[in-house]
């Protein structure tokens, strides 16, 4: 048997045992899917929640299915004791048109009725994304600077060998 051989075969049996071994999601994460999810314990701007998730290697949650919506809404539902969580969306470069942070689409969308409507407030813009409790944790536009929980959404890490 080659050495390149048993190498591969070597590293495909240490990821299988890592993997068992070691979780996927750093403390505090939740897995679903092929994410990692952080739900935060402190409040902070639509700005600071976004510097606290890069803090940790991580972005603001960026929804982009009904199943991962739904487990996210489950989950907000259970922590209790919000009234939003932060999500990574905005329309702050275009009025109107929400865009995950580093310009990336919307391709699937939930909002609540009647949302994203900031011309409602006239005194505040509404210009990123939340989850609001008052809606069933679907989504809202609303003002940036509002404090509340948010969260913070990092891949699984995938054990593999490097050679």
């Amino acid at each position: 048997m080659s050495p390149g051989l048993v190498f591969v075969l070597l590293c495909a049996l240490a990821s299988v045992t890592a993997a068992e071994d070691r979780p996927r999601c750093p403390r505090g994460f939740l897995e679903h899917g092929s994410s990692c999810y952080w739900f935060s314990n402190i409040e902070g701007s639509f700005a600071e929640a976004s510097s606290y998730c890069q803090f940790f290697g991580s972005h603001l949650a960026r929804i982009t299915s009904e199943d991962e919506d739904d487990y996210l809404r489950s989950r907000a539902n259970e922590e209790k004791g919000s009234i939003g969580y932060w999500l990574g969306a905005t329309d702050l470069i275009k009025e109107g048109e929400f865009m995950w942070e580093g310009g990336v689409p919307l391709n699937y969308t939930n909002w609540a009725p009647g949302e994203p409507n900031n011309e409602m407030h006239p005194e505040q813009s509404g210009h990123c994304l939340m989850l609001q409790m008052t809606t069933g944790y679907k989504w809202n536009d609303n003002d940036c600077i509002k404090k509340t929980k948010f969260i913070c959404e990092r891949k699984v890490s995938m054990c593999c060998c490097k050679h």
